[in-house]
């Protein structure tokens, strides 16, 4: 608001005339106050179409950012089986990765079964789970590792694959690259890494395979090291599961997600990370099948993990026992899960399969 202030000369003047100018004065004033409403109202209308139209953008975008509408911009979802991103999503899994086999002239072997200094295929299979966007000229990033949890990588090579929509003809695509063992006996991890620029997911694109074959004497032994790769200190906890990829369901028989949701609640977990081409998902009924609760040591088994609980410095690693021994009367195989966990945060894991024949 302007405070006016006549001057004395102004005094002289007709009533009359002091009248108009004094409504001049007062209409300039409204026009002015008008105009500041207008402008407020303006930007308010013009922040929230920003906020429309910047969904999904980062907060430093300009106002003359251009934006593609979801109906016209599609985005490839490039994945394998990834552990870590399953289990972030409260699902129980295991580490002889179904995405990853290996082939020893044509005939598929187990990573726990390998001959030193020996060619083997390693065929990992990706999928994608956009119906929209393909991902031509996906490079797919082969490397292994020691056995045990967070070792050193060793970069094997990488493949370049065209990957189509899901659904379309050629749809899942099958990487294949050759790796020489190293010299060294041991057992060792399996990586494949999924590199693409504008991934609608990216935490889904890294599987491993990492197994180990125990003959269970009285009882079997497995030793591996856990390593802390990261530059603070942590607090590991090792647990243990009997989890196993389940039969698929008939789709005819599979509940729909709402109906999933009406009857487990407490499955129904809304804070995690589910991007566009998985909204559809019924991952409530995912938690239910694939609850790792579901999974414990069974009655008659023995498995000691030691040490169970430890701290890392970081770069450390510490070497973890773990002894399975079976009930007398068992005879086959029987797989046990073994990760491991900063809070809730997964390092990693291995699959321990434990034999008896006789």
């Amino acid at each position: 608001m302007r405070i006016l202030f006549y001057p004395k000369a102004l005094t002289a003047l007709p009533a009359r005339l002091l009248r108009v100018l004094s409504r001049i004065v007062l209409l300039t004033w409204l026009k002015e106050f008008l105009g500041m409403i207008r402008g407020n109202r303006d930007v308010r209308r013009r922040g929230k179409h920003l906020r429309d139209v910047r969904r999904g953008r980062p907060a430093r975008c300009s106002p003359r950012c251009a934006v593609i509408r979801p109906d016209v911009y599609k985005r490839a979802d490039p994945l394998i089986y990834s552990q870590k991103y399953l289990m972030e999503q409260g699902l129980a899994v295991t580490w002889d990765n179904p995405d990853i086999q290996l082939f020893f002239n044509g005939s598929p072997v187990s990573s726990s079964d390998l001959q030193v200094d020996t060619e083997y295929d390693v065929v990992a299979t990706v999928y994608n789970n956009s119906l929209d966007g393909p991902a031509v000229g996906l490079p797919v990033h082969f490397s292994f590792q020691s056995f045990g949890v967070g070792a050193v990588l060793t970069p094997i090579g990488t493949t370049v694959v065209d990957l189509p929509v899901k659904g379309a003809p050629g749809h899942p695509v099958a990487a294949k690259q050759v790796w020489r063992t190293p010299a060294t006996a041991g057992h060792y991890c399996l990586k494949v890494d999924l590199e693409w620029f504008d991934d609608a997911n990216p935490k889904n694109n890294m599987g491993q395979e990492n197994t180990n074959v125990g003959i269970a004497q009285s009882p079997a032994v497995f030793v591996f090291p856990v390593r802390n790769e990261d530059t603070i200190p942590k607090r590991i906890r090792m647990t243990v599961d009997t989890y196993t990829i389940p039969a698929s369901l008939d789709c005819r028989k599979r509940p729909e997600k709402k109906e999933s949701e009406r009857q487990n609640p407490e499955k129904n977990r809304k804070n995690v990370f589910i991007p566009v081409t998985e909204e559809a998902a019924n991952w409530t009924l995912a938690r239910v099948r694939h609850d790792i609760a579901a999974f414990p040591v069974p009655a008659g088994w023995s498995v000691t993990i030691e040490p169970a609980q430890f701290s890392l410095a970081p770069g450390a690693a510490q070497q973890v026992t773990v002894r399975i021994d079976p009930p007398d009367a068992f005879r086959g195989e029987k797989a046990f899960n073994i990760n491991a966990l900063h809070g809730t945060d997964v390092l990693g894991g291995v699959t321990l399969t434990v034999r008896k024949n006789s």
